[in-house]
């Protein structure tokens, strides 16, 4: 059992920096859901891995950069509502770098 703990300690490991290396590169936008959803999937495993290992101080971490990321998400998904539904008026928006418009 501890080889398998051992695999996902890494596999998550690798998604978290894999998914701060593709928003570095620009190859995935930070606002994305994907790279929230990415950072996720990584904190819920490391944190899982940090209980196994009785790592505190590293569960906790986890346990808010998965906080942070589902935060992420919410804004994300509500953000794409409000474009599917057209914006309300006086609603100012942002320009494809994330600048406010107006």
């Amino acid at each position: 059992m501890s080889t398998v703990w051992e695999i996902i300690g890494w596999v998550c490991t690798v998604i978290l920096v894999g998914a701060y290396a593709l928003v570095a590169t620009r190859k995935l936008d930070a606002r994305s859901p994907t790279y929230h959803v990415l950072n996720l999937v990584g904190a819920i495993g490391l944190a899982a891995y940090s209980l196994y290992k009785v790592a505190w101080p590293q569960f906790a971490l986890n346990l808010f950069w998965g906080t942070v990321a589902l935060i992420g998400i919410i804004i994300a998904v509500v953000a794409a509502r409000r474009i599917s539904a057209g914006r309300a008026a006086g609603d100012p928006g942002f320009d494809e770098q994330g600048v406010r418009e107006g």
